[in-house]
């Protein structure tokens, strides 16, 4: 559960990671604005985006968890998706414009073996219709004014992919994604791959790294949550944002180095839960998380990278 803080002013501050369930039909900035609105936090955001069309697990950073963006670290996601064959779109699902139509006659047989000619790492064209930015602006602002962009190719890796349902017309598949995957620009490549032509019909995210949809709140259950004022139950702490992270614990001399963003000794290590790695997490004896640090090796000291207020 996340811990309410204060600040110099005495107010409260909510900080943390919210798992949210996002509906179909909003994006996932409307869906910060409705927990900013909902939690009455002043600082809110999210950890990937979704597409409006797009349902499932959406990460919230509420507060000063916002001061980690920069080092979420790239994790896989699991997607759940369901594409039509036989149509073309310009969004490459079917939110778009219908570009063309035409019969199709694909056995599972086929679909299989094209759908493994995906896995592993493959080059990705990102969409027309999507947030990646040419000379500072959003592509799908230049695809609205009817513009076409030569994109350049990126290297994804597709972990798994595996059938679900099959049928004359439509198909569905889970799969296990690099961040950075577009997944309408899979199910427009395997409609290429088919020469049936292909569009993305549903989208859901059911995990991101170690977090699982299962473990998601509804924005309808948070808003009721709100007014029971149960919420807290539903905020993770903000050392949970990375769990790969080994966990120091300081002696009290270190904890008040650490809080002052002030280099930390290798003396001052009380205890260390976990192997090496590139940060460390670190907290006061009390179990209070001070900061996110780099080691260096040859000094022999953690200097701190983003510190909380508490």
């Amino acid at each position: 559960m996340a811990r309410v803080v204060y600040n110099s002013r005495g107010e409260s501050m909510i900080a943390g990671l919210l798992l949210l369930d996002k509906p179909q039909d909003a994006s996932s900035f409307d869906m910060v604005r409705e927990v900013k609105g909902i939690l009455k936090v002043k600082k809110v955001g999210h950890f990937g985006t979704l597409d409006p069309m797009a349902t499932g697990l959406l990460l919230i950073a509420l507060d000063q968890a916002t001061k980690f963006f920069d080092l979420f670290q790239e994790r896989s996601k699991t997607y759940r998706a369901t594409v039509e064959l036989g149509v073309c779109t310009d969004t490459y699902d079917m939110t778009g414009t219908v570009l063309r139509r035409k019969s199709v006659s694909v056995s599972e047989g086929e679909l299989k073996e094209a759908l493994n000619r995906f896995l592993g790492d493959i080059l990705q064209v990102p969409p027309m219709f999507s947030a990646k930015k040419h000379q500072g602006q959003p592509l799908y602002k230049l695809a609205r004014e009817g513009k076409s962009i030569e994109r350049e190719p990126v290297k994804v890796r597709i972990e798994s992919l595996n059938l679900t349902e099959f049928s004359s017309s439509s198909f569905s598949f889970d799969v296990t994604t690099s961040s950075g995957t577009y997944i309408r620009s899979l199910a427009n490549d395997i409609g290429e791959l088919l020469g049936t032509g292909a569009a993305l019909s549903a989208l859901r995210r059911i995990r991101i790294g170690d977090f699982h949809v299962e473990h998601a709140i509804t924005l309808e259950d948070l808003r009721q949550s709100a007014e029971e004022e149960n919420y807290l139950r539903y905020i993770l702490p903000i050392e949970s944002i990375f769990p790969e992270f080994p966990k120091i614990i300081l002696t009290p001399r270190g904890a008040v180095l650490a809080g002052n963003g002030a280099k930390v000794p290798l003396e001052e290590v009380a205890k260390v839960e976990g192997v090496r790695a590139d940060y460390f997490k670190l907290f006061d004896d009390e179990g209070r998380f001070l900061c996110l640090a780099k080691p260096d090796i040859p000094q022999r000291v953690f200097r701190p990278v983003v510190m909380l207020q508490h």
